[in-house]
């Protein structure tokens, strides 16, 4: 029988984490082992985590790609489910990932959709079929709390709500970021689709995500300049590479608000849009930085703890 593990990276919310921790251990179908990758002198999380009965791993440095790595590097099962603190996963969480690996040997992973909360209650949205997708031009596409539909292929997943086949996975050690390493779930999916495996997106395969604040720079509604740069220089190392150049031309020229290029800056600046143009120069030189290091490869840490490669 297929085994998995439950791995949940989290630092200072004690009480996300309660409440996390409470629906992931009322599954139909246990996980094989819950783990909360802490921060060592995160008392308040270890305190809970002990409390909970679930297996705490402690970690020395920051990020949350770190805490994952560390995770992975401790658990035995075949499939690894990460899903963040601040989320809740529902009971039949395990046993609809495992339905998905059980006859699908080329399946590296699967995700789904985390419904954003606020105050209890669904945050309304528009949904649609266009999720985790990237363009010709490099635009990453997302929209993995709106999707819809049939199960499909997709180029990344989102780190809330995500597995993967543990003996194929490998994390990004060379983005930028303190906290929430932007973009690393790009890197992810870029290499395994690299290998020959595919990403399946199932809207159906749900977790309730009430977003927390973020620790480091950035901050969903007003990044430091910092994170602005560490996001597009991440984004732009994530991509194939076959992906580069184009997506340096599109930030120079076109961007999007994120990381405006001349036209969109011009709209932003018709529209007052004053948190858009702010981004402009962070982003050009976070996807410029990134450019130049094109022919250097992305280094990544495999299952085992080792240093691997695309």
């Amino acid at each position: 029988m297929t085994t998995i593990d439950l791995i949940i990276p989290s630092y200072s919310r004690p009480e996300s984490l309660a409440r996390a921790l409470r629906s992931a251990t009322q599954q139909e179908l246990p996980f094989n082992e819950i783990m909360v990758v802490a921060r060592s002198g995160d008392t308040a999380t270890i305190a809970v985590a002990h409390d909970a009965g679930v297996r705490v791993v402690t970690v020395d440095e920051a990020g949350v790609l770190a805490a994952m790595s560390e995770g992975v590097r401790h658990s035995r099962a075949d499939v690894v489910a990460f899903t963040d603190d601040d989320a809740e996963v529902g009971p039949q969480h395990s046993a609809q990932i495992l339905r998905h690996f059980a006859n699908a040997h080329d399946l590296g992973g699967v995700g789904g959709r985390d419904v954003l909360m606020d105050g209890g209650r669904e945050r309304p949205t528009t949904l649609t079929t266009n999720v985790g997708r990237l363009t010709w031009w490099g635009r990453a596409v997302g929209n993995h709390h709106r999707g819809m539909g049939a199960p499909q292929n997709v180029v990344s997943l989102k780190g809330v709500n995500a597995a993967y086949r543990r003996e194929v996975l490998a994390l990004p050690v060379d983005l930028r970021g303190s906290g929430a390493q932007a973009h690393f779930e790009i890197a992810v999916g870029t290499r395994l689709r690299a290998q020959g495996y595919r990403l399946l997106y199932d809207p159906s395969l749900q977790v309730r995500h009430h977003p927390a604040t973020r620790h480091g720079d950035d901050q969903r509604a007003r990044p430091h300049h910092r994170a602005i740069y560490d996001s597009a220089f991440n984004l732009e190392r994530a991509i194939p590479r076959s992906h580069m150049t184009r997506r340096l031309l599109y930030v120079l020229a076109v961007g999007d608000a994120n990381a405006p290029g001349v036209l969109r800056s011009l709209v932003a600046l018709l529209r007052g849009e004053r948190d858009v143009i702010i981004r402009l120069l962070p982003s050009w030189r976070g996807t410029l930085s990134a450019w130049r290091q094109r022919r250097r490869e992305l280094r990544f840490l495999d299952h085992h703890g080792h240093e691997c490669g695309l």
